[in-house]
Order: structure tokens, then sequence, then C-alpha cells
């Protein structure tokens, strides 16, 4: 911008989110306090965003309010320690494959994981063991067995528990296999912070240390989430305070923001009394919105290894783009979570009022309408990327491609060439190719087909 505009540009983004606020849809996505101060509201105030003091404590150091805080939120979660974080779930993530793994060692991934599990691994020196999932995009046991059986220098598990559309892992089959492998499960449940009132969080049900991104679903500021350890089978937990403590200071800011850090405190108490019945009774009006899909011939996904709370529309099987019925949903009032060629993902938390479900409800009752008089002719998803063909080559290390020079070729270009960043088609939402890999011609021409233009490469 030219010098001599810099003083009437105004605020860009502060004008953005007050725009944004100003149109008053109803929120289905992060974070989960659905904007209404409720608990949180004492926390609004400037007061509050203090520095380290004498009163408030330190992060990383322990022996104060805030430690006395993470002691209290462990066991409401099922963990031997909780570590806060505002630095959101990547800063757990980091740790959580430090101490799970450590550093250069060999790590089994599945291929769903997110951007924030590869830049750890490159961070960390990792090797990553890529596993593809199965064809419901969740992760196959038998695989994870038999990768753990022919390779003993695997030194962690790593998956994630929900994913973006709410499924879910058969984490305690998992979990039995890499007991018997004597390996820690680590699993990323940014999504699934508030599954304990359905005894489903992946710390119950057998993981050795679980990153929650607990501002997606509980009354958190955005940023806030924990690190949850649990225990060995000896009963040991699988990492100490001390040292969690140590490897989350090599990763995160020495100045939390404070604010965020004590609404962790207060989702938690809010959590013990209240949380758990208040999202039974959410996943209850999730079901009565699934039901009303499915009687207005809209799919849905569903079954008892599907986040109870979270409404995921398959509106690719009724003929329309999820990003077309997306645009569909937001023009009556409802911002979803997520959407892709195929699916419509909205996030339900006991914040969404009375009135928003009504809303949303009436405006899936309005989608099937405009269905069936043909408003979407010509409108249909494009056929999902299918990763079922020629697995990627390694040509080198992710921690080498990303921080190697690269550039931007056209997609038809790019075969031969080393991927310098993450490329996961949405759906299925598994890496096509990630940092170091080779991309093969038809993993090119696929993702050129999926209306990937442009691919990001070393030079």
């Amino acid at each position: 911008m030219p010098a001599g505009n810099m003083y009437d540009a105004g605020a860009p983004l502060a004008d953005a989110l007050r725009g944004y606020a100003a149109k008053g849809r109803a929120s289905f996505h992060t974070p989960g306090h659905k904007g209404r101060a409720g608990l949180l509201g004492e926390l609004a105030g400037l007061e509050y965003d203090l520095t380290e003091l004498p009163e408030t404590g330190s992060l990383y150091d322990g022996g104060d309010v805030i430690e006395e805080a993470e002691k209290l939120a462990a066991p409401a979660f099922g963990a031997a320690e909780t570590l806060f974080s505002a630095g959101g779930c990547t800063l757990c993530i980091q740790t959580m494959l430090l101490l799970g793994a450590g550093a250069a060692s060999r790590v089994l991934f599945l291929r769903n994981a997110h951007r924030s599990a590869v830049h750890a691994a490159a961070l960390l020196g990792l090797e990553p063991v890529w596993l593809w999932p199965g064809p419901d995009g969740r992760p196959v046991t038998v695989d994870i067995a038999e990768t753990l059986n022919n390779d003993k220098n695997i030194h962690a598990v790593y998956i994630t528990s929900p994913d973006y559309y709410g499924r879910l892992a058969d984490v305690p089959a998992i979990a039995a296999v890499c007991r018997q492998a004597g390996v820690p499960l680590l699993v990323d449940n940014a999504h699934g912070s508030h599954l304990g009132a359905f005894g489903l969080h992946p710390l119950a049900l057998g993981a050795a240390m679980t990153a929650d991104s607990a501002h997606k679903t509980l009354p958190v500021l955005t940023g806030g989430a924990m690190l949850h350890i649990g225990r060995r089978p000896d009963g040991a937990p699988w990492a100490a305070r001390a040292e969690a403590k140590a490897a989350m200071a090599l990763f995160g800011s020495t100045s939390p923001a404070f604010p965020v850090l004590a609404s962790l405190d207060l989702a938690r108490d809010w959590w013990v009394r209240a949380g758990r019945e208040a999202y039974r009774l959410t996943a209850g009006e999730a079901a009565g919105l699934r039901r009303a899909a499915r009687e207005a011939e809209i799919g849905v996904l569903d079954g008892p290894r599907q986040d109870p709370a979270r409404l995921t529309l398959d509106t690719g099987s009724a003929g329309v783009d999820g990003r077309v019925a997306a645009e569909f949903f937001r023009a009556e009032g409802c911002e979803p979570e997520y959407a892709d060629g195929r699916y419509v993902v909205f996030i339900l938390t006991p914040f969404n009022t009375p009135a928003e479900l009504g809303r949303l409800r009436e405006a899936v009752h309005g989608l099937a309408v405009a269905l069936r008089r043909g408003r979407f002719f010509g409108r249909r998803p494009k056929a999902a990327y299918a990763w079922d063909g020629e697995r990627p080559e390694r040509a080198c290390s992710p921690r080498e491609a990303l921080l190697a020079p690269c550039e931007t070729v056209p997609a038809a270009e790019a075969a031969g060439r080393v991927a310098a960043r993450t490329v996961c088609p949405c759906p299925p939402g598994v890496a096509a190719v990630v940092p170091g890999e080779r991309v093969c011609q038809e993993t090119a021409l696929r993702l050129e087909q999926a209306g990937f233009d442009q691919l990001v490469v070393l030079r």
C-alpha cells in the first residue's frame, strides 16, 4: 500500500470481524462458546490480560496456580497429567510427539494427519511411516498390527480421531495392538474434547496421550488446548509432569495469553458441574437433525463410530456439491464449520440456542425442497479423489523438503517433482502427497482433476 494512504487505511481485519459479527448467522463452527459471553464474560476485560507475575504463575515452571488448575483438569478428563496450551492443539501435538516418540525416530502416521503433525515431524526430524486408511477413511487395525510386526523400529503410532467429519477410529482395538507391540498410541483428538460425555474419549479407550483442541467444542477462547497424558499398563504416567513441561517449553511462546489459559480452567469447572449432561442433550438435538435430514432424503454420517454431537450431511449423495450446499445454508443464516465436494459439517455444542437449532432444522428442510425443485441442477459434486492408485515414492525427509527452496508449478508439470507441501484433497481428507514425496504422473493427473491447478515442489 502506498505510504500516503497508510493513515487512511482503517483496520481491515478488525473491520472484517465487525462485519461478520453483524451478519448474525448461527454459529455451527468453532469455537465452542459460539460467541456467547456466558461463563467467559469476565475474561473480556483487558484487566485479565496479564503477564507472568507472582500471582499468575508461569506456564512452563510449575508450582503455582496454573499447575493447580492443570491438576484439577487431569481427573476431570481422565488423565494422569494435563498440560494447558495457549498455542492451540499444534503445541500439544508437537509436545506429544516429542514425549511419545523422541527426536529422529520412526513413527507410524495415518495418512489423514493434520499438517501440524507433518510440521512437527519435520521439526523433530522424525521419519514418518505412512499408513493409508480403509475405504471409509478410518485406520485399519490389522494394517497397523502388520506394520508394527514387520517394523520393530517404530517408536509410536499416531492417529487422528475423530476426523473433521466426526468419524471415530476403533481406538480400543488400535490401543490393544499398540500395547502388545510396546509402543504408545498418540491421538490427535482436536475435535473430540467433549467425547468423555459419551465414554468415547480416546484416553479412556486406551490411548497413551491425546492432544485436545478444547476451544473447538468446549467454552474456551480460541487457541486454548490441553495435552492429556494417560497411564502405562503398570499405572505410571506415560510422561512425567516435569518432562512434559520441559518438552512443551521447547515449542511454546514465553508469553502465553492468560485469558486463554483461564478459559481452560473455567471450562473444566463447567465440564464437571454441567458439561457432560449438557453435551448429552446436545447429542439428542444432533440425532433429531440427522433424522430430519434422512426424512428429507439427504444423507448423513451416523452410527456407533461417529461423534454423537456432530452433524455431517452427505449432500453429494443427494446430487449437490457440499460447497454449493454450504452457500445455501449461509443464505439461510447458518454458518457451517466446513464443506467440501461431498459433505457439509456442522459443530453443535450446548451453547447453540434452541432458536439456532430450529433455524438449522428449517434450513435442512429448505435444502430438501430446493433439491426437489431442481435448484442445484448442473452443480453436482465432482468425483472424489481416489487414493487407490500408485503410492508416492519417498525422495527425502519432510524436514529436508519443508526447509528447502521451492517453487509453484502447474499440476500437469509436477510429475517427477518432489512435493514441498502437503496436498490433501477433501474428500477423502487423505494426503495425496506429503513433503518429501515424489509426485507421480497418475497423482498429478488425479490432483488436477480434483481441482488442484498448482503444486508447490522443490526447485
